[in-house]
């Protein structure tokens, strides 16, 4: 059953809007995968904040077109078969999410390629983007980092002012005594 034209030109605008505001998106095909196991994939989707929906390839090509992309792969060559869209602010998740499903549920769905800060990118390339470490950890990271310094200036400050105290209670005792 084909949809309406109005239908097709709302999900061509939201899909732009969507390329437009997330920073990463896989492209997986889903042949092969039980009713079941495609809603357990889009509940773990969901609950790990990335969007997961099936869209027209025709519906992906027009967006793309309109959007533009860098990189050495031709982004139109992943329009080919069942197009599964998934889509996160995180560059890393979307890729990290479909591998961990696959690795537990057959080799399914399999990646076809990808597109990261507006470059494209191959299956082996989004397949290795997802044993990165996310965005959230590497904020984790960095603040880590950040607070590494002032940590350690608190630490030695302590440390100084224990041994003053040590040395003041030493003082007091031998005078007592």
């Amino acid at each position: 059953m084909s949809i309406t034209r109005q239908r097709k030109e709302t999900t061509v605008a939201s899909l732009t809007e969507e390329l437009g505001s997330n920073g990463a998106f896989v492209l997986a095909d889903f042949t092969g995968i039980t009713v079941a196991d495609m809603t357990e994939l889009r509940k773990i989707m969901r609950e790990r904040g990335v969007s997961f929906t099936v869209v027209k390839n025709t519906l992906l090509d027009i967006v793309l077109k309109g959007v533009e992309l860098t990189g050495e792969e031709d982004v139109f060559q992943y329009l080919q078969g069942p197009t599964a869209l998934a889509s996160s602010r995180d560059e890393v998740l979307p890729a990290k999410v479909l591998k961990e499903f696959a690795a537990t549920h057959e080799g399914r769905p399999v990646i076809k390629g990808g597109f990261v800060a507006g470059r494209s990118y191959n299956a082996a390339q989004v397949a290795s983007l997802a044993d990165m470490p996310g965005r959230d950890e590497l904020l984790a990271r960095v603040m880590g980092s950040a607070t590494a310094p002032i940590r350690g200036f608190v630490t030695v400050t302590g440390g100084i002012l224990r041994k003053l105290l040590y040395a003041l209670n030493a003082v007091k005792e031998s005078k007592e005594s």
